[in-house]
C-alpha cells in the first residue's frame, strides 16, 4: 500500500471520489503534504473525529506520516474520557510544499486507538498498530475471494470504526481501487457498476423492511457488526456475493461466510482456541497477539459455529438463563418477529418487535393480554421468563449495526409507560411513526377519570423523546414553540407521529386520516450540530 506514497508510478490514478471532485493519488497527496507541515506545531496525541470522509483521509495520512498517536471518535462526548493532552483534526489548510516526500513509518508502533462499548455501555479503548490494520487488509480480498477487477468501494459506515477503517480505506488502497466516500443514505444511492459495498445488517434490512432495493445490485457486500438475518442474506444473495464478517474491534476479523446456511470460515492464519467461558483468539490483527472473547464457538475443520455470548448469561432467582436461548425460542412465536432481553434492575426485561399477525394480536386483544400470551408461551422453554415487556417495530441497532443496549436500557428507563410503536417511515430529515396509546398506559391515569385522554404534557414529552433518539439531539424542556391542540386522543387510539428537522427547530405533528391532534416546534442552536 505505501508504494502509493513512496513513489509515483499509481498518481494518475483515481483514489477518492466525492460528490464534488474525483482526486487523482498525485492530488491526495499534495493534500497530506499540507497537513504533515500543519501537523508540525501539533501535540503528540491527535483526535480524528467522524465527519467528512475527506478530510478523514488526509489527516488520518498525514499523522501517520507526522508520527502522531491517533484516536478514532465517532462521539464527542467521549472526549471527556480522554486523560490526555490532544488537538483536534479539522479542515486542510495551508499552502502546498513545492517539493515533499513522505517519511517510513513504523508500522510496529502503536498510534491508533479505537472506542468500542461493552455490556456496560462505557467507551473502552482499543489500540491497534498500523500493522495490524495493514496486514488484515492486504488479505481481505484474496481471502474472501474477490476477483480482480476494476471495482470501486463505496461504505455505509464510518472510517472512525475498525471496520470502516480497514474495509472501505485500506483495503481499497491495497488494491488500488478508487474510495468513492459520498454518502450512501438509501439503496437506491448505488447508480454505478463494479461496486464493492461495506455495510451493516442495520442498512441491508432496510433493503427488505422498506422495499427499496439497490439501483444497481453491488458486485460485493461486506456485513459486519451483528448477525446478518437470513431472510436478508437470502434476498442480497440473488443478486451480489455476500460476504458476512465475524469478529470485533478486539479482534479484527476472525471469520466470514458467503453463504447464509453455512458456517464461518475461519480468516487468513487467525487460530481459535475454545475454552469453557470464553474463546481465546491469536491473530497479527491484534494488539498484543491474542485477545479473549465471550462468545461460545464450536470449532469443526478450520469453521466456526456462533452459539451465544457468555456474558449474556446470568442468573434469576439462582437459576442460570441465557438471554440469547431465551430470544431463540421466543422468536418461534408467530407474534414475535424480533427480540432482545437484557437483565435490568437484576430480572431480565424484554423488547419486541411484534410480527404482523403479532401487531393484530395486540390491537384485537390489548396489551395485558399478549403479554400474557408471551410469558405462557415462553414457559415451554424456561421456568424463568421476562416480567416487564416493551413493544416496538423495530429493535434498535446502532449505525455500526450492533444492538443498541444503551437505547433498550433508555426505554425501560423512562417512568412512563412506553407506547407501542408499530412502524416507521424514515426520510432524509424526517422521520414518521406509528404509535398505539393503549389505555393501560400509566400517563392516563389519573386525568379526568371518566373520560380518559392523553395529556398535552404526555404529548410534548414523547414528540421531543422520539426527535433526541432520531435525530441524536438534546431537546431539553421549555425549548417549545407554536404549541397547538386541536383534538384530543383517547385510549387505544393509533396515531402518526411526524418529526422533521430545519435548520433551528423539529417540528412535530400529531395526526390519523381523519384528524390532526396537536403540532407545534423544538427548538434548537442548530439541529444539523448532532450530538456525536
Amino acid at each position: 500500500m505505501f508504494d502509493i506514497f513512496y513513489t509515483n508510478k499509481y498518481d494518475n490514478r483515481t483514489a477518492l471520489i466525492t460528490n464534488k471532485s474525483i482526486y487523482t493519488f498525485s492530488d491526495i497527496k499534495k493534500q497530506i503534504a499540507r497537513q504533515i507541515e500543519n501537523l508540525k506545531n501539533k501535540k503528540s496525541n491527535v483526535v480524528i473525529l467522524s465527519g467528512d470522509n475527506y478530510n478523514f483521509v488526509i489527516n488520518f495520512f498525514a499523522a501517520l506520516f507526522s508520527d502522531k498517536n491517533i484516536y478514532l471518535l465517532t462521539d464527542k462526548t467521549r472526549l471527556n474520557n480522554l486523560q490526555i493532552e490532544y488537538d483536534i483534526l479539522g479542515e486542510i489548510s495551508g499552502e502546498i510544499p513545492s517539493n515533499y516526500s513522505f517519511p517510513e513509518v513504523d508500522r510496529d508502533k502503536p498510534v491508533i486507538t479505537f472506542f468500542t462499548s461493552g455490556s456496560s455501555y462505557e467507551p473502552k479503548s482499543i489500540k491497534k498498530t498500523l500493522n495490524n490494520l495493514v496486514l488484515e487488509a492486504e488479505i481481505i480480498g484474496q481471502v474472501c475471494g474477490v476477483t480482480p477487477d476494476e471495482y470501486r468501494v463505496r461504505s455505509t459506515t464510518s472510517m472512525c470504526h475498525l471496520f470502516g477503517l480497514v474495509f472501505s480505506l485500506l483495503f481499497p488502497l491495497c488494491n488500488l481501487y478508487p474510495v468513492d466516500i459520498r454518502d450512501v443514505l438509501s439503496p437506491e444511492n448505488l447508480e454505478d457498476d463494479k461496486t464493492i459495498l461495506i455495510s451493516t445488517p442495520t442498512f441491508l434490512n432496510s433493503i427488505q423492511k422498506y422495499n427499496i432495493p439497490f439501483k444497481v445490485p453491488p458486485e460485493y457486500i461486506f456485513s459486519a457488526g451483528s448477525k446478518l438475518n437470513e431472510d436478508i442474506f437470502r434476498l442480497l444473495e440473488k443478486e451480489s456475493c455476500i460476504i458476512d464478517i465475524y469478529g470485533s474491534t478486539e479482534t479484527g476479523t476472525v471469520a466470514f461466510k458467503t453463504h447464509y446456511n453455512t458456517p464461518f470460515k475461519i480468516f487468513g492464519d487467525v487460530k481459535v482456541n475454545i475454552h469453557d467461558n470464553y474463546a481465546e483468539i491469536i491473530s497479527d490483527y491484534i494488539y498484543g497477539g491474542k485477545t479473549k472473547i465471550n462468545d461460545k464457538l464450536e470449532l469443526k475443520d478450520g469453521f466456526l459455529a456462533v452459539k451465544h455470548r457468555t456474558d449474556r448469561l446470568f442468573k434469576v432467582y439462582e437459576k442460570r438463563i441465557s438471554a440469547d436461548e431465551l430470544e431463540k425460542s421466543l422468536n418461534t412465536s408467530p407474534l414475535i418477529k424480533d427480540c432482545y432481553i437484557m437483565k435490568y434492575k437484576e430480572k431480565p426485561v424484554c423488547l419486541c418487535a411484534l410480527s404482523s399477525e403479532g401487531q393484530e394480536y395486540l390491537l384485537k386483544q390489548g396489551v395485558p393480554s399478549l403479554c400474557s400470551n408471551l410469558k405462557q408461551y415462553l414457559r415451554q422453554f424456561s421456568e424463568i421468563v421476562p416480567q416487564r415487556w416493551k413493544f416496538i417495530d423495530t429493535i434498535p441497532m446502532t449505525k455500526t449495526g450492533k444492538i443498541d443496549k444503551k437505547l433498550i436500557e433508555h426505554i425501560f428507563n423512562i417512568n412512563l409507560s412506553f407506547p407501542v410503536i408499530m412502524d416507521r417511515i424514515i426520510q432524509e430529515n424526517s422521520i414518521e411513526y406509528k404509535i398505539f396509546f393503549y389505555k393501560q398506559c400509566n400517563f392516563f391515569k389519573g386525568h379526568f377519570p371518566q373520560f380518559k385522554l392523553l395529556a398535552g404534557v404526555v404529548q410534548l414529552y414523547f414528540a421531543k423523546e422520539l426527535a433526541n433518539i432520531h435525530f441524536n439531539l438534546n431537546i431539553g424542556a421549555g425549548q417549545w414553540k407554536k404549541i397547538k391542540f386541536s383534538n384530543i386522543i383517547e385510549p387505544d387510539k393509533v396515531v402518526c407521529l411526524k418529526l422533521e428537522k430545519d435548520k433551528n427547530s423539529v417540528s412535530y405533528k400529531y395526526y390519523s386520516d381523519t384528524k390532526k391532534y396537536a403540532s407545534g416546534l423544538f427548538l434548537c442552536d442548530n439541529v444539523f450540530e448532532e450530538l456525536k
